[in-house]
């Protein structure tokens, strides 16, 4: 009788300290470090899976025919110094959506990963770089890929929207795409920082052709990237085509959308950007093509929040009534005279007197507040850095003509 009683306590004290132990290891499975360590570990892969569905270029099966009919290389001029900032931003938005990505800078980074041109860095080097950075990838990728697509590691793109608008062209013709400026260039030129991009024959002729010779395009590095290559697509006799939908309303945007969605008012003399437009400029509500492709001066933050709200936010019920082939645009044919801005009024315009009865009328004074507090941030504003930045390297590459007028003489003929 007492051995039984003593195997019953036995076991009895055993199953406590079993229990014991068990509630110990639950405790320690609830534990707040238990529970941010693990939990940690599957928010970021709900990140990192957010981040993959937000990168899949393919969202139908007519975004599968036009990814693989309509193949883009992108390559984005980047520095050592935005490496990891602007163009990790790049990487890690629109980027990877391009048939082949690729990042040229001065310095090799096996990291992002970017690829050393033979050139320095600055301003007065853009142009070697976008010499170097096309001779690259024609080198590389001329039979991969139909489209050539340069952008700097500040500019935003909707790669569906380009590739949309792509393939309503023949890569096969000599032509090249962005947002068209009337100056300097007889046949105008595209603005670098919106983008643009190459045909297959276009970067052809300019890798194999004007590379090599001086005549045609500019061999040193020095000059205004853009504008050198709008004197050797002309030289090449290659089109600077028109972007615009068929509304009339833009595409390729040199400024962020809130510059040109509020402009403020629009004068010759006022702005060097009104004196650049080859076409009429579109704002407000009717700004931007529903087929907008890029936006520039787009900072690291501003990034994300763009792929955040194109490719992560969808307003239900919405449909996509766009043509299979985008409508050809307005100047599909080169044809349209050059827009000018009016020119800026030497006096205040009268006020505007609206009758309200036989009696007496009621007079209304322009709104002064509201027009001096436009946004204009960056098109209008005499202090924006991009504008000044714009008009003193216009200014130069003006001085440079009249300095070498018979290197430029030979460009333009």
């Amino acid at each position: 009788m007492f051995r039984l009683l003593r195997q019953s306590f036995v076991s009895l004290l055993v199953s406590v300290v079993v229990g014991c132990i068990v509630i110990a290891f639950l405790n320690q499975s609830l534990n707040p470090r238990f529970y941010r360590n693990n939990v940690a570990n599957v928010d970021m892969k709900q990140i990192n899976t957010i981040k993959s569905r937000a990168n899949d270029v393919i969202v139908d099966k007519k975004g599968k025919d036009l990814y693989d009919k309509v193949r883009i290389l992108c390559w984005v001029m980047t520095t050592p110094a935005n490496h990891e900032t602007k163009a990790l931003a790049v990487k890690e938005t629109w980027g990877p959506r391009c048939n082949v990505l690729l990042f040229m800078s001065s310095a090799n980074d096996t990291k992002l990963p970017a690829i050393g041109l033979p050139v320095g860095e600055g301003r007065e080097e853009l142009w070697g770089k976008t010499r170097e950075a096309f001779r690259y990838v024609w080198e590389r990728y001329q039979d991969e890929v139909d489209w050539f697509f340069k952008a700097d590691d500040d500019t935003y793109v909707i790669v569906e929207n380009l590739r949309y608008f792509l393939s309503g062209f023949n890569t096969l013709k000599p032509s090249y795409f962005g947002n068209k400026f009337k100056t300097l260039v007889d046949n105008g030129f595209i603005s670098g920082g919106a983008g643009y991009a190459l045909s297959k024959e276009a970067t052809r002729r300019f890798v194999t052709i004007g590379y090599h010779n001086e005549s045609l395009c500019r061999k040193d590095h020095g000059g205004a990237e853009d504008v050198e290559m709008g004197y050797c697509m002309q030289n090449l006799n290659v089109s600077a085509m028109d972007t615009r939908d068929s509304q009339g309303k833009a595409r390729f945007f040199t400024f962020a959308a809130e510059s040109h969605y509020f402009p403020g008012e629009i004068y010759s003399g006022d702005y060097w950007y009104w004196d650049y437009m080859y076409y009429p400029p579109t704002q407000g509500r009717n700004c931007c093509s529903d087929s907008t492709i890029s936006f520039h001066y787009i900072d690291q933050r501003t990034m994300y929040i763009l792929d955040l709200f194109f490719y992560q936010i969808r307003p239900f019920g919405l449909v996509d009534n766009r043509p299979a082939i985008p409508e050809p645009p307005p100047d599909v044919n080169l044809t349209a005279p050059r827009w000018f801005a009016p020119p800026m009024p030497t006096t205040s315009p009268p006020p505007k007197t609206i009758p309200t009865s036989t009696k007496s009328t009621t007079t209304l004074k322009p709104n002064t507040t509201t027009s001096q507090t436009t946004l204009k941030p960056s098109i209008t504003s005499k202090t924006s850095a991009p504008g000044i930045t714009k008009k003193v390297e216009a200014q130069k590459i003006v001085a440079s003509n009249n300095t070498t007028k018979n290197t430029n003489t030979t460009k333009k003929n």
